[in-house]
Order: C-alpha cells, then structure tokens, then sequence
C-alpha cells in the first residue's frame, strides 16, 4: 500500500463540501440565530444628534470692532465645561428622568459622569479645530440613550442651553470689558485733571519765570536799566542844581551895598541863573576814566541778563580790575579840578552880585528874590529825593527781574517734566475714551444680539434605529463564526472517515488496479 497521501485539486474540495454540506450548514445557520438573538437581547442604545450653526457678527468689525476676542474653541470649551458640570447635569438628568435604575443603585457622581460620556461635541468634517476662522462653521452636540424620544428631547435641551450659555458669555465678557475700561477712564481723569491743576499751580506760582515770558523779562529789565542811568542822571542835575541855588542864597543874605539902578532883582536872577549854568557846561573826559566807566555801565547790563559765572562777566571783572589804579587817580583829580572851578564860579558870583548890588540887601525884591531861590532850593532837594526813591525801587525791580531771568531756565526744566507728564496722560486718557466707546458699542451689539451668535440649524430629530448595537456587524460575526465553525467540522469528519469515494483514492491507497465499477444505480421517481 501507499501511504502517500494524493494531493487534493479543487474538485476534491468541491465534492467534499457537497459531501460534508450539512456540518457547514447547521454551525452556520446556528451561529447566524445566536448571533441575531444576541441582537436581540442586547440592550439598543439611540443616538440623536442637533446641529448649531455659528453667524458671523451682522455689523461688519470696520464700524464696531468687538470685544470678544476668544475663538469658538476657547468659547465651545468653556461652555461645555459648564454645561458638563454636576449642577447642569443634575437638573437635565431629574427633568428628563435619566437613569432611573442606576440612580436606585449608584450615587449621583456616577450617573453624572455616565451623562457627561453620553454628550460629545463635534465640528464638522471639512473644518479642523486649528483652521477656524471668523467665518460661518457648525458644530454638532449629540446624546445617546436607551429611549428614542428621550434622547431628542436631551440633546435639543443641550443645544439650546448652549446658545443661552453663549450669549450670557458673550455680553458678560462684553460687560466686564466694558466695566473695566470705565473703571481705568475714570482713573485716568482723575490723574489727568490733577495733573492740570499741578500745571496750573506752577504756572501761577511762576508768573513771571515761565520761559515764554523771557524775552518780555530781559526788555523790561533793559528799560529798567535804561531808567535807572537816566534817574541817575536827574538826581546829580537836581543836586548841581540845589547846590548853585543855596550858593546864590548865600550871596544875597551876605550885608550887600544897596541895589542901584544898574541891576534890578530880576537881572540878579537871569545873572545866577546864567552863572548856574557855568558848572553844568561838559568837561573832556579821560579816555582811560571813560573806557573804565564804559566797562563798569558793561558789566552791570551783564550781570542784569547773566551769572557770576559768564565768561563775558569774568572777562569784564578782568578789564575793571586791570584799569581801576589809574582810572581812580584820573577821577580824583577830575573831582579836585572840578572842585576847583566850582569855588573859582563862587567867587565870581561874588563879585558879580556885589558890583551890581548898590542897596540894602533886604529891601523887598531881595527878599522876594531869596524866597524864590529858597522856593527852588526846596523844590531840588525834594526833586532828589524824589529821584533817590525811584532809583531805590528802579534797583529793586532790575534785582527782581533779574531773578526771573536766572530762574528761567530751572523753571523751564520742571515745565517740561511737567507737559510730558500731561501729554502722556491725556494721550493715554484719550485712548481708553476711545475705547471706552468702542467697547459700549460692541456691549450694545452683543445685548441686541447683533455679534456673533450661536444658531440651533438643524434640531435633533427622532432617532430611527440604535448605533449600539450594531446589527450588521453582530450578524457579520455570527456568519463568520458559523461559517468557521462549519468548515472545521467539516475537515475533522472528512479526516477521520476511512471510505473511498472515488477509483483513483482506491487505486492511490492500495495501489491496485480497480478491474470494474458498478455505477450507483437510483430509482427514478415517476
């Protein structure tokens, strides 16, 4: 005999299969029952599913630019984490009447988190979290539940309950930006306006030294200046003037021969008045004397506009310092000469006044004549006097202004910290009034529901057929089961079966030859 097994050929597999029909048939046909009654026995979850639609804000964002500037994912993930919590969860679950058997046999944080499994939000396919834009997009929210219409009734309330949640986020971030920017607006002001009032203080504090009135100061200090050399000038004329009028005093109250007829009073008058005017006539100056009184009039109009510390008052220091030895010894001697020629002009009054005086000295127009010189006397000195004062107070003001005008540029200094500190307050109060009316408006845009709002565009309907569990798939798996199971039978029977079905498996195991074959002979039905 041969032991070598023949190997089969795809008709052997037929003929075996039609041989062994009933042990594929009946596992199949089992599995495919089990499996439909396992369909059957298994619990049917539904699933119901609400689309919402996200508009776009109505108002274009050139006219109000909002003030809500999360994304729909930052927005959508706050939402849900409240419309997840345990009190939202707890309300919908004892209204819709969720869970009843496992409520009777699981505390509440168990039936809250089998709810929250439950719900799933989803955008649509052909938008990804990462590409979403300002533009129209929908999302999905979807609840499943063992009772059909339940499950509608669920997931419409989670959709509707997130476009309320959305608007009441909406227009509160909307009005905190608001309150927020009203609280700075109000901050600003308040150091805005004190800020003007400390501006106003110094300005007015400063009168005087504020560095748009400089130029004002140093001509008034030049006209006081100017004013101060000319009174001066008054007070020695008022002085030359006292002293040649008490002179001619003292000439007519002397014991005088009478007054003949060769001069009267009044020519004695017009005599002293033109020999008055001999110490008024100019005298040459010293060159050295005139630049030495030339740099000292110098130094004192530069150290009405300048400090010690100028250069050009240093310098005429210097020049004074240098020329003053020489300059003082002209001026004394000036000062004898002149005192000189002011006794030699006495004397010659004197003798003047006696040769035409030829009468008693106190007959009544001497007298008169002595009460008009003494009239005038008074009227120099109180002149003088006069002058002496406003000289004082013409002194006191070039101090003063001069002050102003050292104290000019320190003063300047402050008035610029102090403007750019108001600048940059009133630029920075100006922009948040700016934004503070920016934002009331998108407040407004989002209380009249005019900003980007969540829509319900397609309401959850009544689901038809569960998704768990799946029908065709458990059918699936009970056919490929069975089958599987029917064809493994099948190959054991055919192992362990020791006939021989055909003449060549005889011929092949006994390696005989088969001489005659009787055919299978059936009887024909009629």
């Amino acid at each position: 005999m041969n032991d070598t097994p023949k190997p089969l050929s795809f008709f052997d597999y037929i003929h075996i299969a039609r041989r062994r029909k009933w042990q594929i048939i009946i596992p199949l046909v089992c599995s495919f029952l089990i499996a439909f009654g396992v369909y059957k026995v298994l619990p049917k979850v539904y699933r119901a599913t609400a689309t919402i639609l996200v508009q776009a804000q109505m108002i274009p964002e050139k006219y109000i630019q909002p003030t809500v500037t999360s994304t729909i994912i930052d927005r959508l993930n706050a939402i849900s984490q409240e419309l997840l919590s345990r009190t939202r969860l707890e309300k919908i679950i004892e209204e819709f009447n969720l869970y009843p058997d496992l409520r009777k046999k699981a505390p509440m944080e168990v039936v809250v988190e089998t709810m929250s499994k439950a719900v799933e939000v989803t955008f649509a396919k052909s938008l990804q979290p990462s590409r979403i834009e300002k533009t129209q997009i929908a999302f999905s929210i979807s609840y499943e539940g063992g009772e059909p219409r339940t499950v509608m009734l669920v997931a419409n309330k989670l959709a509707s309950l997130v476009v309320e949640e959305n608007l009441k986020v909406r227009e509160a971030q909307a009005g905190s930006t608001s309150e927020f920017i009203d609280k700075e607006v109000s901050r600003s002001e308040e150091l805005l306006v004190k800020k003007e009032q400390e501006l106003r203080n110094f300005r007015e504090r400063n009168m005087g030294q504020l560095p748009q009135q400089l130029d004002a100061n140093i001509k008034i200090m030049e006209g006081l200046q100017q004013q101060f050399r000319r009174a001066g000038e008054r007070i020695r004329m008022a002085e030359d003037r006292a002293t040649i009028i008490q002179g001619q005093i003292e000439i007519l109250t002397r014991p005088q021969a009478p007054v003949t007829s060769s001069g009267t009073p009044e020519e004695l008058i017009s005599d002293a008045d033109d020999l008055s005017g001999i110490s008024g006539r100019p005298v040459p100056e010293n060159p050295i004397a005139a630049q030495y009184n030339q740099f000292k009039r110098d130094l004192n109009n530069a150290q009405a506009k300048y400090t010690d510390s100028h250069p050009d008052i240093i310098d005429l220091k210097r020049k004074i310092a240098n020329l003053e030895p020489e300059a003082q010894e002209i001026i004394a001697k000036q000062e004898t000469a002149a005192e000189a020629r002011r006794k030699e002009i006495k004397a010659q009054q004197d003798r003047t006044l006696s040769a035409k005086a030829s009468g008693p000295l106190m007959d009544p127009a001497t007298e008169s004549l002595i009460f008009r010189y003494k009239e005038q006397h008074n009227s120099a000195i109180l002149e003088a006097q006069r002058l002496r004062e406003e000289e004082k107070k013409l002194m006191q003001q070039t101090y003063l202004y001069q002050k102003r005008i050292e104290d000019t540029p320190k003063r300047e200094q402050e008035l610029v910290n102090l403007t750019r500190d108001y600048e940059l307050l009133k630029g920075n109060y100006q922009s948040l009034h700016d934004k503070k009316m920016q934002s009331q408006m998108a407040e407004n845009l989002e209380r009249k529901q005019k900003g980007e709002q969540f829509k319900i565009m397609d309401p959850a309907r009544l689901p038809e057929n569960p998704v768990r569990p799946d029908l065709q798939r458990i059918l699936l798996i009970g056919t490929f089961i069975g089958l599987f199971s029917g064809v493994v039978l099948a190959w054991y029977r055919e192992s362990v079966d020791q006939c021989f079905y055909t003449v060549d498996d005889l011929e092949g195991t006994l390696n005989l030859p088969v001489l005659a074959e009787i055919p299978s002979l059936q009887k024909e039905k009629t």
